[in-house]
């Protein structure tokens, strides 16, 4: 048992979004937390800017995309009012994610109101991190708080598999993100390109580090998921697809008319997308984030374009492909986490490519002897960085 000390784990990324990858890496870094045998503390900011503050940050909002994000959300809003049958299935997919939310995070957070107790608060723990997930995206750098610059310099913080989201940095952004990564104590990436930004822009060494959910073995998913009352009683293709590419679902499509299966789909999971209205045989809404693995770990084949889906398909041994949710040419896209977690293992032949046969892509073997290897090394390696990080004090600010 190591040191008992006061943990400030900031490893929720927008905890009002139920994603189930943001919420199952939150899960992974509280066992891992546990099993190191910290006492620790979830920090919650809650905003409440002036309209003069907001007036500073919108330029650079605007200029990194603020105003798409908008019209996604009234569009999301306007569905859910024109469409009833819509609005009651995302209230059942809400209150099964915020229940296990409620149950698993919300005894551990510590919420603080405005930017000034943030920062007064920061001092009640001795050591502070953020944690994995697209927690740098161009928007996050305007609150200060997913970069950790409301942390005072002599409090030890750092960042464990945190992702910029994007495979580039936008010009303007490039000396402010220089900044943040600067004042951390020590830099841990899920990203292969991650690393490349972060040198590239501070001439600073990150560490690449497995995702949480990958710090905890197959036997202790299923140990987690063992409560799980949500099955298939028959053998199923299991569709998690958040991008709006209609070929993707008709290769999927594809495949279930050769194999005989049905499909699991999980319809309008990050917005209203029309073609998800008829797409899947078996539609699942009312499943919590470990319904969602149990559901990965009992199907015969796999089908995804998101990263976590594509990581348990990878815990649970699973026959599945991984989709590009972004045109190869979109600079700006988040392809470079498929990317990178398939370079560290060896997988890129689970990409789909366009001219590829769905069906032979996806009964191809995967020699899981390789993988698990190098699972075992990498994880190692991250739970050494993360235990070195935890321990950090003043004497060694910088590697």
């Amino acid at each position: 048992m190591m040191n008992k000390r006061k943990v400030g784990a900031v490893i929720i990324m927008r905890p009002n979004h139920n994603n189930y990858g943001t919420s199952l890496q939150g899960l992974a870094t509280i066992q891992v937390l546990n099993k190191l045998g910290y006492p620790f503390h979830i920090i919650r900011y809650v905003k409440n800017d002036s309209f003069m503050d907001v007036m500073k940050k919108l330029p650079g909002l605007l200029r990194s995309g603020a105003f798409p994000v908008f019209l996604k959300r009234k569009k999301q809003k306007m569905q859910l009012k024109l469409n009833s049958i819509y609005a009651n299935n995302i209230s059942k997919r809400n209150n099964s994610v915020n229940a296990f939310k409620n149950k698993y995070f919300e005894p551990l957070c510590d919420y603080y109101t405005g930017y000034d107790a943030l920062k007064k608060g920061a001092f009640n723990y001795d050591v502070i991190f953020v944690g994995s997930d697209q927690v740098w995206g161009p928007l996050s750098i305007y609150s200060g708080f997913y970069n950790l610059l409301f942390v005072d310099k002599s409090i030890p913080h750092f960042s464990y598999a945190s992702s910029f989201g994007k495979s580039r940095i936008m010009e303007w952004q490039k000396g402010e993100t220089a900044q943040f990564l600067n004042q951390l104590n020590t830099i841990g990436v899920r990203e292969i390109r991650g690393k490349e930004i972060v040198k590239e822009l501070t001439g600073r060494d990150a560490t690449v580090v497995a995702d949480p959910t990958m710090l905890l073995t197959r036997s202790e998913w299923e140990e987690l998921i063992a409560s799980s009352k949500k099955t298939i009683d028959e053998p199923y293709i299991l569709a998690y697809i958040l991008g709006n590419n209609a070929e993707t679902r008709q290769n999927i499509r594809k495949l279930a008319r050769e194999t005989n299966l049905k499909i699991v789909s999980f319809p309008h999971m990050d917005n209203y997308e029309p073609l998800d209205c008829d797409f899947g045989d078996i539609q699942v809404y009312d499943a919590d984030c470990l319904d969602f693995v149990s559901l990965i770990k009992n199907a015969k084949y796999v089908c995804t374009d998101s990263f976590h889906c594509s990581v348990f398909s990878i815990i649970f041994h699973k026959q599945f492909l991984t989709f590009y949710r972004h045109k190869k040419t979109d600079k700006m896209s988040s392809n470079s986490r498929i990317d990178s977690l398939f370079e560290l293992f060896g997988l890129k032949e689970r990409l789909f490519n366009d001219t590829d046969d769905v069906l032979k892509k996806m009964q191809h073997s995967i020699e899981y002897d390789y993988v698990d290897e190098k699972l075992k090394v990498l994880n190692a390696e991250s739970m050494d960085f993360f235990k070195n990080a935890l321990e950090l004090d003043n004497k060694n600010f910088y590697e």
